[in-house]
Formats: C-alpha cells, structure tokens, sequence
C-alpha cells in the first residue's frame, strides 16, 4: 500500500468498499421499509409492540439514509448525492437529514421536519380537590406520509450509489487489467481470506461466491 506504484489501483479498491458499504446501508433501509410496509398495511390495532416495531423500523431507515448521504466518518468516505438531486428531492433530503440529527440521533424537534416528532408537557392534574403535577410525553410513531416520502427518497439515494459503485468498480478492474499477471499474482498472494471466518458462516459464505455468477446484491442470514 505504500509503494507509488500501487497507490492508483489501492485508491480505487479503497472507494470501492466506501461505496459497497453505502450501497449497503441503503439496501438495509429499504429493507426496514419493506418491513415497515408490511405492518402498516395491516389493519391497525393497539398493540403497544407493534407501533414500537413501526417507530424502530422508521428510525433506522432514516437513520441508515443519513448515514449514507451526509454524516462523514475516518473510516468511510461519503459521497455527496445532493447535487444530483431536484430541487424537490433535496428538501426531502434535508428533511430526512434533519429528523436524524436533530429528533432520532439527538434530542430535538426535527427542524425542517414540519410534524411533531416529541412533545412533553408539564400538566397539573386535580382530583376531588387534590392537586399534582405531572409530565406528558408523546412521541412519533408513525407518519404515512413521511414513509412515503422517506421509501422514494431512500430508493433514489439506492439506486444513485448502485450506479456509482458500479463505475468505480469498471475503474478498478481497468487498472487491475493494467498489472503485470506475475505482479498480480504475487499481490493476490500477500491477502489471502477465509470467507468462512470473515462472513461466520459457511452457509453465508458459499452464497457470497455464488454472487460471483449472479451479480448485483446478494443477502443471507448468519445466525449465531
């Protein structure tokens, strides 16, 4: 890696994970919102473990989506989507954004988001003359709306980063074509990998090198 010769293709292979990793996180919130679809097309009902379930699965997806597009992390480099998104897009963008940083992730209401995601009141409650104060909390557990605004949004970042990804992925094999094959050989070598230890699963693993044939997003369960 720290040979010159070396750095173009290590750049490429390192931007490659980073978009891999994105492309993940976004495949991961469409799922949550699949799951979320699946509840909210039930009939509704006051379960108190279901609405939870629905809060979980829309705060993750929402998070995952803000991971993805704006927060920046020493392990992962971003890319930034939002010039290739309408003007229309970006509000929901921002607005995603915002519920993330400012109501999910830190206690706050959700700036640019125009529900409300928590409220809390301080009440005095009286009873045959007796008198006591109180708190009352309400707090989101589910917009329609904001799903269906979050599941659009959320695809077109999914499918943005799939495309990207797959251009640097073509960059990457161009320069890998570019190596000497002993040279390739010899580097190949240095790296070897377990895909049974890294993916903890033989079953996972042997459907990873399947993906060899298969191409596009292959996704198994490990259980432990």
């Amino acid at each position: 890696m720290t040979e010159s010769r070396l750095k173009p293709l290590v750049g490429k292979i390192r931007r490659v994970q980073d978009l891999a990793s994105l492309h993940t996180d976004l495949a991961i919130a469409l799922e949550s919102m699949d799951a979320l679809d699946v509840l909210v097309a039930t009939p509704d009902t006051s379960d108190i473990n279901r609405h939870v379930t629905e809060a979980a699965l829309l705060n993750s997806a929402i998070m995952l989506y803000a991971r993805a597009t704006k927060t920046t992390s020493k392990q992962r480099r971003n890319f930034d989507l939002r010039t290739r998104f309408s003007p229309e897009e970006l509000v929901v963008h921002e607005e995603l954004v915002d519920l993330r940083d400012e109501a999910i992730a830190h206690f706050g209401f959700g700036g640019s988001y125009q529900g409300l995601w928590h409220v809390e009141v301080v009440i005095l409650q009286t009873t045959k003359g007796n008198a006591r104060p109180g708190v009352v909390t309400r707090r989101q557990m589910r917009d329609k709306k904001l799903i269906a605004r979050a599941r659009k949004q959320i695809e077109l970042a999914h499918s943005l980063i799939r495309q990207i990804s797959d251009q640097k992925i073509n960059e990457m094999t161009d320069e890998l074509n570019k190596m000497d094959p002993d040279l390739f050989q010899r580097e190949i070598s240095k790296h070897p990998l377990n895909l049974e230890v890294a993916i903890a699963s033989k079953d996972a693993a042997d459907i990873v090198r399947s993906s060899a044939d298969q191409g596009g997003y292959i996704r198994g369960v490990v259980r432990g």
